[in-house]
């Protein structure tokens, strides 16, 4: 049997708290508690991904991918899902060498 479980728990935040979401299970009972009037196509979508990964159809991973899409978009993700990039910070002139 395919592990439901996420490789790194997906944070969300809805009334000042944050919830680690860690499974799709928790995933799917996250977005069936979501608000009719607020659902739309992507949250469908990901309620849709986090079905298929329950019936073994679609990779547990990219089930979470669209729970963190429908997270981001709803605007309650608690934090970037994606650390910043080495050297961001950093500005590279149009030659691509330092400045």
């Amino acid at each position: 049997m395919t592990s439901l479980a996420f490789l790194a728990p997906v944070q969300v935040k809805t009334s000042n708290v944050v919830h680690d979401i860690n499974t799709v299970r928790e995933a799917l009972v996250f977005l069936n508690q979501w608000p009719k009037a607020r659902r739309g196509p992507i949250s469908s979508c990901a309620v849709r991904g986090c079905n298929a990964a329950i019936a073994g159809q679609m990779p547990t991973e990219q089930a979470r991918q669209a729970f963190v899409s429908f997270a981001e978009t709803a605007g309650v993700l608690a934090k970037s899902d994606f650390p910043p990039l080495a050297g961001a910070d950093q500005k590279l002139s149009v030659s691509g060498r330092s400045p």
